[in-house]
């Protein structure tokens, strides 16, 4: 016989919003969000490889959002702040590497690879690019010495008093030894990063997303600059600094805003009219 908690599932809204799956004891399995809660929910407890997991459910918590971008963000916070059993690929919480633009001798641009938990978003502009571990920072360090001709001693993957070994082999112009003319090196350097670094904010202030439900008659809005949440007039707590997940979020949610693609219009972009208190940056 199916459990009583399956015959329940039908009484949650289809609106957007997070939930939250709770075993005994109130030990919280798994955070999700949703544009449409109840099919989603309903989704977990069809699906054959969930299973392990919504056996073990024992009470199913709701958070109600305005729109799809107050759940994605109120999901992203929950299961950093949570830690919910299930979610994997969050659950630990993994350092950013970044790649950092730095003054070596002569002029040339170096690179170092470095492991933060935060971003300020004052130091954005020395970040070259973003990474998920040091494995991949190095492989796409490599890559491009070799596409770009750039120096792997200065890429700091090597280590040499001399020339490097690329330039023995003709794949290296000699910027390690003061060769090549330093703006032309650094023209590459920031050629290759291209695809790598944070984008530049497209706005010049900040921004107020909007967005509005009929169904449960929410209304949020988010205030955004530098790609920080900065303001959040509802229960998603404002970060005041970069945090990488929510730009990724943010980044998505706008490029699809500005590339014509259909969304709900209830959500709307304006220049913020709310007045900033005092300290809000």
């Amino acid at each position: 016989m199916p459990s009583p908690l399956r015959f329940s599932l039908g009484s949650f809204p289809d609106t957007p919003g997070v939930y939250l799956f709770f075993a005994a004891g109130d030990l919280l399995l798994y955070v999700g969000k949703s544009k449409t809660l109840r099919s989603r929910i309903r989704a977990h407890f069809v699906a054959r490889k969930e299973l392990k997991m919504t056996r073990r459910v024992k009470r199913i918590e709701i958070r109600t959002t305005a729109g799809e971008l107050g759940a994605l963000l109120l999901e992203s916070k929950l299961i950093k702040e949570l830690r919910p059993l299930h979610n994997v690929a969050a659950k630990r919480r993994r350092r950013i590497i970044i790649a950092k633009r730095t003054n070596a001798r002569d002029g040339y641009t170096g690179v170092t690879l470095e492991a933060i938990d935060r971003i300020d978003p004052v130091h954005v502009g020395s970040i070259l690019g973003l990474f998920k571990h040091t494995t991949q920072a190095k492989e796409f360090l490599a890559a491009i010495a070799r596409s770009h001709r750039l120096c792997p001693k200065l890429l700091h993957l090597e280590q040499a008093r001399t020339y490097c070994f690329s330039y023995h082999l003709g794949h290296c112009s000699g910027a390690c030894m003061g060769e090549e003319d330093p703006d032309a090196y650094n023209t590459r350097v920031e050629a290759a990063f291209e695809e790598r670094r944070i984008k530049a904010w497209p706005y010049s202030g900040r921004l107020v997303i909007e967005e509005y439900s009929a169904e449960n008659n929410l209304r949020e809005s988010f205030v955004i600059d530098n790609w920080c949440l900065v303001e959040s007039l509802d229960s998603t707590k404002a970060l005041h600094r970069f945090d990488y997940d929510s730009y990724r979020i943010l980044y998505s949610y706008l490029s699809e805003q500005g590339s014509g693609l259909s969304r709900p219009p209830v959500a709307r972009l304006r220049p913020p009219v709310v007045p900033l208190r005092k300290g809000d940056g």
